[in-house]
């Protein structure tokens, strides 16, 4: 059996839990805890630095780090869960009887996939959470005590992370969802969010950053592509498209390395999460495409053999060449993107496909051969998988899929792996990720029901 090296997070005791997640809000280096609060932030241990020690320009930017250090170590996991639950990645075993959590997620069974984790975490609204909870520790006192010449543009940074994540949630998990944080010191437990209202919410703190980061290039657009991805997951395709107007399709705003960040679920054989390919029979071919977007490198054939041995040939991403490479949060190319979708959207194929073909002259070396209009009934087609293959792996699948059915009148079962699971048995019918009531209800008193209808 090939053994899952990612680590299996539904036996973590609940005191550890909350611990974590103060610690990855807080903590960056030598910084630890900040004083212990009531409620959704409650820890034991003590502090190892008092908030005197950190009330200086070293302390705030050592908090600002802290975000980046949170969305560093949150996205792997939330990025690896996405491409598991779509059909960007496979999920592979020798045990078929003995499934677990990342089968329940390949295979889109959310009643499974919810009893195992049970009271423990919750891996999508948990690591989003962390974020939102640094970026609230680490804002006044970047407003504080940050120098005049960077203080804007340090806040503008951080503002951007808070709306990545509120976009994250709102594209990857079910309605209902909380987005728990911080406030003053204190837990602010949200009421339940749809995903419209997350959006409009995302918009709202994208032009704070704006605001803020006015004189940063870099920050402004990251917000402006955040932005557009939050305006277009609300249906607002116009507004999207002036949101990313000007950023250039150069820009490329990625993690940084020497953080902690890990994508060891993300290699196959390492971990049985193979490239998909076709999956569920409508998934699209990111193997045998043979796109240079998706590099893949082949392994083994699939250890339960179906009646497809195309889809049977499992590969491994060579995307990302270790579990330091960095990756992409919002570039230029996802801004084209935007506007291609616009253009289509307002019928006019023509700037649609130059928008395509201009990012397949110049955002690839050497360039691809261009795209031929393929015709009305197939143009959202093509669309949604350019934006599947220059996006591969970084946390937007989910959203599009969603936008598939909600926006454009998609079933689920033409969009979504479905059908007989490798392992035999049906896909289950989840379009998105629900989440852990147990968890939601213990931590946030307004939350009393689990995910509402989509």
């Amino acid at each position: 059996m090939i053994a899952s090296t990612r680590p299996m997070r539904h036996w973590l005791p609940r005191s550890f839990r909350l611990q974590r997640v103060v610690r990855r809000a807080i903590s960056i280096g030598s910084l630890a805890l900040v004083a212990s609060c009531g409620g959704l932030l409650t820890v034991t241990d003590p502090t190892i630095v008092q908030d005197s020690d950190i009330a200086n320009a070293g302390g705030a930017n050592a908090r600002r780090l802290s975000v980046m250090f949170a969305v560093n170590n949150s996205i792997s996991e939330v990025f690896g869960d996405v491409a598991l639950f779509t059909d960007e990645q496979m999920y592979d075993t020798y045990s078929p009887q003995w499934p677990n959590v990342y089968e329940y997620i390949d295979m889109r069974d959310s009643a499974h996939y919810q009893s195992s984790y049970g009271v423990y975490d919750d891996p999508m609204v948990g690591p989003m959470t962390s974020v939102l909870i640094s970026a609230s520790v680490a804002l006044p006192s970047v407003q504080a005590y940050t120098p005049d010449s960077v203080r804007n543009e340090y806040l503008g940074q951080i503002y951007a992370l808070r709306g990545f994540a509120i976009v994250q949630l709102a594209e990857d998990v079910c309605s209902g969802f909380p987005i728990n944080d911080i406030r003053d010191g204190k837990p602010y437990y949200s009421m339940p969010y749809t995903p419209a209202v997350a959006f409009q919410y995302a918009v709202a703190t994208l032009d704070t950053a704006l605001a803020f980061a006015r004189d940063s290039a870099r920050f402004v657009n990251l917000a402006r592509v955040l932005k557009g991805r939050a305006l277009l997951g609300a249906g607002q395709w116009d507004l999207a498209a002036q949101a990313v107007a000007g950023v250039p399709t150069d820009f490329v705003y990625q993690t940084d390395q020497g953080y902690s960040v890990s994508f060891d679920g993300w290699t196959f054989p390492d971990t049985p999460h193979a490239v998909g390919n076709r999956d569920g029979g409508v998934g699209l071919p990111f193997v045998s495409a043979n796109d240079p977007r998706v590099p893949t490198q082949f392994v083994q054939m699939r250890s339960r053999t179906t009646s497809d041995p195309v889809s049977d040939s499992l590969h491994q991403q060579l995307k990302y060449a270790t579990s330091q490479s960095p990756v992409t949060l919002a570039s230029g190319v996802e801004a084209r993107l935007i506007e291609a979708e616009v253009a289509l959207h307002d019928n006019d194929p023509a700037t649609w496909l130059d928008k395509l073909n201009t990012l397949r002259d110049v955002a690839i070396t050497p360039g691809m051969p261009h795209l031929a209009d393929p015709g009305s009934a197939t143009r959202l087609d093509t669309l949604f998988k350019e934006r599947a293959f220059w996006l591969y792996l970084t946390g937007h699948r989910l959203g599009d899929m969603r936008r598939l059915v909600h926006q454009y009148g998609r079933t689920a079962a033409s969009v979504y792996p479905s059908g007989t699971h490798p392992l035999g048995v049906p896909y289950g019918d989840a379009t998105s990720f629900p989440f852990i009531l147990k968890n939601a209800s213990q931590y946030n008193p307004n939350i009393k029901q689990g995910c509402a209808a989509e």
